[in-house]
C-alpha cells in the first residue's frame, strides 16, 4: 500500500514537472491566440530589434532572432531571377511583416512561395500575413494537422496573458524614468505582449508528406525535403547553387534543443544523413547563429551524449527524477544557449528510451 501511495506521488509530481515544461517552451516559442490588444504600444516595432540579417550567398539571406524579440525562431529567405522563398514565418506577424519590407528592399522581385519548416509557432507565427497576400506556404502534411491543434498545448489561457499584460504595464507606469534599463526590459516584455495577441493560427496551403518537393524561382531551384526527428514533420530547405541548408529546428546552432516532439533515435541517422550528403555546405538553423558543418555536428553529438548518458542512468537503475538530478550536462555543451533545456531534456529521452512517450 505504502509503495502504491509512493508511486502515485510520483507521477503527480512527474505531472506537475511535464506541465511546467510546456510553460517553459510556451514562454521561449511565446505563443498566444488573442483579441487585439488594448494597451497602447510602447514602441514601435523595428526589425533590428527583431533579427539580424545575414547574406550567406548571392540571394540568399538568413534571419537569425534575436533573444527577447518578436521573432523567437530564425527565417531566411531565397531570392531567384522570377521571384523569393520565404522559409519560416517568425513567431509573429509583426516580425514576418518586418522581414518582408527587408526582402522588399533587396529586390523588386514577388514572394512566390513560403515555407514552414515544421509546426512550431516561432516557425509559423507570420502564417497569417503570406496567407493574406496570396502566397502559397508549403509544409509537410503533418502541419496541416498539428498547426491548428498541437500548437495549443504551447498556449496560456488567455486570462493569464491579460494578468500578465496588465502587470508589465502597472509595473512600466511605476517605474522611475531614470531607471533605464528596467524600462527598456519592461517595454520589450509589453511589445512582446501586444504583438502574441495578434496571432492567428494559420494552416499551410500545399503539404506533402514524404521525399522531397522541387520548387523554382526562374532558374534557381531550391529543394524541400521531409525528415524525420524534432516532431515528425520537418522540412528542410537546400539551395544547389548556393550550397546552403535551411533546417528549421532539424539543426540548432550552440544551443539546446526542446524535444517535447522529438524522436532522438530518428533526429541522430537524420544528421548524419545531412552531414554527409552536404558535407560542405552553410547551415541556417532554426535557433543559433549561421552554422558551418561543425556546428551541426556538434548539436548531432550532443543529442549523441543526452542518449548515451540517459542510457546508461536506465542500466544502472535510475528512475527519471533520479536521472534528472544526477545528469548534469556535459562541459563542451555548458556554453549552449537554452540552458534551461538541459533537465526536460534528460525527462524526454528517458521516456523516449523506456517506451513511454507521448508524442500527441
Amino acid at each position: 500500500m505504502e509503495d502504491a501511495a509512493r508511486e502515485t506521488v510520483m507521477e503527480s509530481k512527474r505531472r506537475t514537472t511535464r506541465r511546467l515544461l510546456f510553460v517553459v517552451i510556451a514562454l521561449a516559442i511565446g505563443t498566444a491566440l488573442f483579441d487585439r490588444p488594448t494597451i497602447r504600444s510602447v514602441a514601435a516595432p523595428k526589425a533590428e530589434d527583431d533579427f539580424d540579417l545575414v547574406k550567406i550567398a548571392d540571394g540568399v539571406y538568413a534571419a537569425i532572432a534575436k533573444p527577447g524579440g518578436l521573432a523567437s525562431g530564425n527565417a531566411g529567405f531565397i531570392i531567384g531571377d522570377e521571384g523569393v522563398l520565404v522559409f519560416d514565418t517568425f513567431f509573429t506577424p509583426v516580425a514576418v511583416s518586418e522581414l518582408i519590407e527587408t526582402i522588399e528592399s533587396q529586390t523588386k522581385l514577388p514572394i512566390r512561395y513560403a515555407g514552414n519548416s515544421h509546426y512550431h509557432l516561432d516557425h509559423t507565427g507570420g502564417n497569417q500575413v503570406l496567407k493574406a497576400r496570396g502566397v502559397p506556404i508549403i509544409a509537410h502534411d503533418n502541419v496541416m494537422i498539428w498547426q491548428t491543434t498541437k500548437n495549443k498545448r504551447f498556449l496560456p489561457a488567455p486570462q493569464e496573458i491579460e494578468k500578465r499584460r496588465a502587470d508589465v504595464a502597472k509595473q512600466l507606469g511605476e517605474t522611475p524614468a531614470d531607471q533605464k534599463d528596467k524600462h527598456a526590459q519592461l517595454e520589450r516584455q509589453l511589445r512582446r505582449l501586444e504583438a502574441m495577441m495578434t496571432i492567428t493560427l494559420t494552416n499551410p496551403t500545399i503539404t506533402f508528406g514524404s521525399g522531397s518537393m522541387r520548387v523554382m524561382l526562374g532558374k534557381r531551384e531550391v529543394i524541400l525535403t521531409t525528415l524525420p526527428g524534432h516532431t515528425g514533420g520537418d522540412v528542410i530547405a537546400y539551395v544547389p547553387d548556393a550550397n546552403v541548408v535551411f533546417t528549421g529546428d532539424l539543426g540548432w546552432s550552440r544551443t539546446l534543443p526542446n524535444l517535447v516532439d522529438a524522436t532522438v533515435n530518428h533526429w541522430i541517422p537524420t544528421l548524419d544523413k545531412i552531414l554527409a550528403q552536404y558535407p560542405t555546405a552553410r547551415f541556417v538553423p532554426g535557433h543559433g547563429n549561421v552554422a558551418e558543418v561543425a556546428n551541426i555536428r556538434d548539436f548531432r553529438d550532443y543529442l549523441d551524449d543526452l542518449r548515451n548518458r540517459v542510457r546508461q542512468a536506465i542500466a544502472s537503475g535510475l528512475t527519471i527524477d533520479q536521472a534528472k538530478q544526477q545528469l548534469t550536462l556535459s562541459e563542451k555543451y555548458k556554453s549552449f544557449a537554452f540552458q534551461n533545456f538541459a533537465t526536460p531534456n534528460v525527462e524526454d529521452m528517458y521516456k523516449e528510451l523506456k517506451g513511454t512517450k507521448q508524442l500527441n
